[in-house]
């Protein structure tokens, strides 16, 4: 009898083998040549391509093949799409591509792809619970050991990121693995910062959950993780513009953050400061400098644009904390450190004043800001975060710098000048004199006003003029110069503004006392940024903790300050209300 022929294996068997060893850039090399043999799966090549090239972690060469693959309605296809996407832009190609996808028909590893991209996205977006669901939903389907324990990590990243109560309430209705990972969460997480108590946590759930798939890296990661929380910062880098237009801005946050060292009463344990002049384009330089002179700890650099060029290198390796926030993917980070970003942005504040004004019951709002890209950013971030909550917009009015835009900004914003023209055109159709008293709009309970204090001294006694002096009016720090100047800011009283508690007394009383005394003719507006590096040396020691304790919070002199999952510092200001030219502050 002739023995049967070997069966010939598939075309792509080398491309399968290189994905299944976690050669991910390898295998997208083979499905590229094989799409470029004129085989008729030449399309499906370039979509499993694309997959492998963003398993890889290169997002531009998954993108690169989609582009000479014409557009396709089959699942594998979409999918490559979504997967495709680094999530810089928000992730909204990936949302429509992943709702698309016709989930029954993908391979294992597809859906393993597909809950991956889920869970990413749900990360981006901060909503962590959807993101642990999609990770531990993709750790049931085909994966190399390399990339699960990637994978382990990310789904631990989105529980550390989830307060005690949406743990709760999440583990109150999990099964099988996923209540695994939950009671893992719940157990590890407070005991991270001592290895005693981690160690008995771990072994305490071990004995419930001895065949959990978190066993196989992620209990290894705890203990480094626990590690790196604990080890103590020796040298750190302070990487500041102290040479050009941002130089007083600089000089007042080193002048804050030596501030704090010097008063540090850990004189024993506190580290060596080393201060690096830096631009724009020379922070990687100074940083890689900074690192090879032995620090640990960059803090910096100060200006978005610098701050943009750090986040573009391919790896970060000791902590920092830059002095401002953008948005866009982070740079890797060594094992034991980690990326943090603090910055007094007013975005960030535009939508600290939605929350307030939100939480005083308010629901209707005007929106008021100068014609400017500052106006229009922090326009745009009260206004997201308004309609987030469930607030309405009424209207957005923009206004120039000359005195006459007052005026018309808040009689259109009010309704007034729609008043005046239709009693104009009733005067025509009448053909006589009428009395005539404009009426503004009623169905406004708030106006948010975004501006300096010589636009708000402005348009505060307009609202007044047009009788609209009982509405509430909330605003962001810049209205006010952070001093008091009753003389010129009593015809800014009633206005609530968001500021750091410091300018108010508490905390920090001590700090400004020495602020006016040492530094008494400084510049309006230097006294925040002297706040904002006493803060910044303050928080070093809590960043790790922060990150990994949700719940954490540090009473600041910029505010109380808290970490969101995506290691930005943020600040809850403190309220205050002018009174006769002279805010104080508002009792919660």
């Amino acid at each position: 009898m002739k023995p049967a022929t070997p069966a010939a294996p598939p075309p792509d068997a080398a491309a399968l083998s290189q994905q299944r060893n976690g050669n991910f850039l390898a295998a997208a090399e083979e499905y590229v040549r094989l799409a470029g043999t004129g085989s008729p799966q030449a399309g499906r090549y370039r979509s499993l391509a694309a997959i492998a090239y963003a398993d890889g972690g290169d997002f531009a060469a998954a993108r690169s093949v989609l582009e000479q693959q014409p557009t396709a309605a089959d699942a594998l296809y979409t999918l490559a799409v979504a997967a495709s996407d680094d999530l810089r832009d928000g992730g909204t190609m990936a949302a429509q591509q992943l709702a698309a996808v016709d989930y029954s028909r993908l391979t294992p590893y597809g859906r393993s792809v597909y809950e991956r991209v889920r869970g990413r996205l749900a990360l981006a977006r901060r909503n962590y619970a959807e993101a642990a669901k999609a990770f531990i939903a993709a750790d049931t389907y085909p994966l190399p050991n390399t990339q699960r324990e990637q994978l382990h990590e990310d789904t631990w990243s989105a529980l550390a990121a989830m307060d005690a109560t949406a743990l709760g309430a999440m583990r109150a209705t999990a099964t099988g693995r996923e209540a695994g990972w939950l009671a893992l969460a719940m157990s590890a997480r407070p005991a991270l910062h001592d290895s005693a108590a981690l160690a008995a946590a771990i072994e305490s759930w071990r004995t419930t959950h001895p065949q959990h798939p978190a066993n196989a890296s992620l209990v290894e990661h705890l203990h480094e993780l626990a590690e790196s929380l604990t080890a103590g910062t020796r040298h750190v880098a302070l990487l500041l513009p102290l040479d050009g237009p941002y130089a007083d801005a600089a000089n007042a946050v080193k002048d804050g953050f030596l501030s704090a060292w010097f008063a540090d009463p850990q004189t024993d344990s506190r580290p060596v400061v080393s201060v690096y002049a830096v631009s724009d384009e020379t922070v990687n330089a100074v940083y890689d400098e900074a690192v090879r002179n032995g620090a640990d700890f960059v803090v910096g650099p100060l200006t978005k644009p610098a701050v943009e060029n750090l986040m573009r290198r391919p790896e970060l390796p000791v902590r920092t904390l830059t002095l401002n926030s953008t948005t866009g993917a982070a740079p890797a980070v060594a094992a034991g450190a980690a990326f943090f970003q603090f910055g007094l942005t007013p975005e960030n504040e535009a939508r600290s004043v939605a929350e307030k004004a939100w939480a005083d019951g308010h629901s209707r709002a005007i929106v008021m800001a100068p014609r400017t890209d500052w106006g229009k950013r922090v326009a745009m971030a009260f206004r997201e975060r308004w309609q987030e909550l469930g607030g309405t917009v009424l209207s957005e009015v923009p206004f120039g710098d000359e005195e006459t835009t007052y005026s018309r900004a808040v009689k259109a914003a009010l309704n007034i000048d729609l008043s005046e023209s239709r009693a104009g055109e009733l005067r025509r159709a009448l053909g006589r004199t009428i009395h005539f008293e404009p009426r503004r709009r009623a169905d406004v309970d708030a106006v948010f006003l975004a501006g300096f204090p010589i636009s708000a001294r402005q348009l505060m006694p307009q609202f007044r003029y047009f009788r609209a002096e009982d509405v509430p009016m909330y605003a962001t720090s810049h209205a006010y110069e952070g001093r008091p100047t009753p003389g010129l800011d009593q015809d800014l009283d009633g206005l609530v503004f968001g500021d750091m508690p410091w300018l108010f007394g508490t905390p920090g009383s001590a700090d400004i006392d020495m602020f006016k005394r040492y530094w008494p003719d400084s510049a309006p507006g230097s006294g925040r940024l002297f706040a904002f590096g006493l803060d910044a040396y303050r928080v070093l020691p809590y960043l790790v903790r922060m990150r990994h304790q949700p719940g954490l919070r540090i009473p600041g002199s910029t505010g109380v300050l808290h970490m969101n999952g995506d290691g930005h510092v943020v600040r809850d200001l403190a309220w205050a209300k002018f009174a006769g030219g002279v805010p104080g502050p508002l009792r919660e």
